[in-house]
């Protein structure tokens, strides 16, 4: 090779080792970091089938984000390595059929903290207080900044088809009155199919972000630095940092659900509350609210929310029952952080546990309604 060829090779090649040494000492750095709990990433999962996964897919006309039928997913961070498992409805719950086959059955509708993010199957709230009653609990909660016009959507769409007796609504107010809110909704998740309600109560008109749901998109690239590198992981949550940044301009900076919200914003949830009343005929609905680590530090410095007794009001008002999971939570043993994992929002299999028994005892249906329904009835 002549000396210019040589040249040229080595003035190619220096760029592109200085960049695979930087790499991988990012890939060290974020690795003790999420080791010692510095940062709050996912972390590799090392495995193929994550690559391809359909676990959270947007391909749902009516609500958007769901799960693929019989898809999986193994999710690892520096809390919990969980398999995540759809059964042929696309629920992350076992089996279930349609039909009831004589038993007692409660929908239960929700996101991430219902879907049990970072929690086995068997240790979630529903499978506890299944396991509990007899009485079966079909889990349709799901993440992906899923709020209650997604909840509405689902049950009168998917939900409603299975025989039930009862209705859970899970709110979450961290996200759910943002994930209702057309103008944050638009920013935050601008690239996401999602349907709103726009327009002031009573007259709301569903409107979705996008005119059609979206073609399956192929992320096998951005998939495979996320399930196999640290820093794929990082620049995911730092553009999720921003995007949201971007929506919160008119955000406290220690924003938190239970006392930030609008009153356009609790206008809207108790429409959307009134529409599932609507749809579940006569069933039992069961409206729960559920705090999280933010509302916890305003309560420790003496605020009072004024969400808890505006919602006991309205739902008494609309034969609903209503129960806020705050000083269940709270009243915890360990305290209500032994409650959540350390470096992530959402509850733990004590959590979970907590939540379950606290539901029991300040349910009254529960202690109303055998498992089973009596023959010939």
């Amino acid at each position: 090779m002549s000396p210019w060829l040589k040249k040229i090779s080595a003035a190619a090649i220096k760029p592109f080792f200085i960049l695979f040494i930087t790499f991988v000492m990012l890939e060290i750095v974020l690795a003790i970091a999420c080791a010692m709990g510095l940062v709050s990433i996912q972390k590799p999962s090392y495995r193929l089938g994550n690559v391809t996964s359909r676990f959270w897919v947007e391909n749902n006309p009516a609500f958007g984000v769901w799960h693929g039928p019989n898809s999986s997913y193994r999710h690892i961070t520096p809390s919990y390595n969980v398999f995540y498992q759809a059964n042929s409805w696309g629920a992350r719950d076992r089996e279930r059929t349609k039909d009831s086959g004589g038993k007692k059955r409660v929908v239960v509708l929700g996101d991430s903290f219902t879907e049990g993010y970072g929690v086995e199957m068997g240790k979630r709230f529903t499978d506890l207080l299944e396991k509990a009653t007899g009485i079966e609990h079909l889990n349709f909660g799901t993440a992906g900044s899923f709020g209650p016009t997604q909840y509405y959507l689902l049950y009168k769409t998917l939900g409603k088809e299975f025989e039930h007796d009862a209705v859970m609504v899970c709110i979450l107010p961290f996200n759910d009155f943002l994930d209702d809110d057309f103008d944050y909704g638009r920013i935050a998740h601008a690239s996401r199919y999602r349907p709103f309600f726009v327009g002031k109560n009573p007259n709301y008109k569903l409107t979705y972000s996008m005119k059609d749901l979206p073609a399956e998109k192929s992320k096998l690239l951005e998939n495979f630095l996320r399930e196999f590198t640290y820093t794929g992981n990082m620049i995911k949550r730092l553009k999720g940092l921003l995007r949201h940044k971007s929506a919160d301009v008119n955000l406290p900076l220690n924003y938190a659900g239970y006392y930030d919200y609008t009153p356009e914003q609790y206008q809207r949830l108790r429409y959307v509350l009134g529409l599932i009343r609507r749809e579940a005929r006569g069933k039992e609905v069961i409206v729960l609210t559920i705090p999280a680590i933010s509302d916890f530090g305003r309560s420790e410095k003496g605020e009072t929310s004024r969400l808890p007794g505006e919602l006991a009001s309205f739902c008494k008002a609309e034969n609903m029952t209503y129960l806020d999971l705050f000083s269940g939570i709270q009243s915890a043993t360990g305290g209500y952080r032994s409650c959540y994992y350390t470096g992530d929002p959402h509850w733990n299999d004590h959590g979970n546990k907590v939540t379950a028994d606290f539901i029991l005892a300040n349910i009254d249906w529960y202690k109303k309604v055998p498992a089973v329904i009596p023959s010939g009835k």
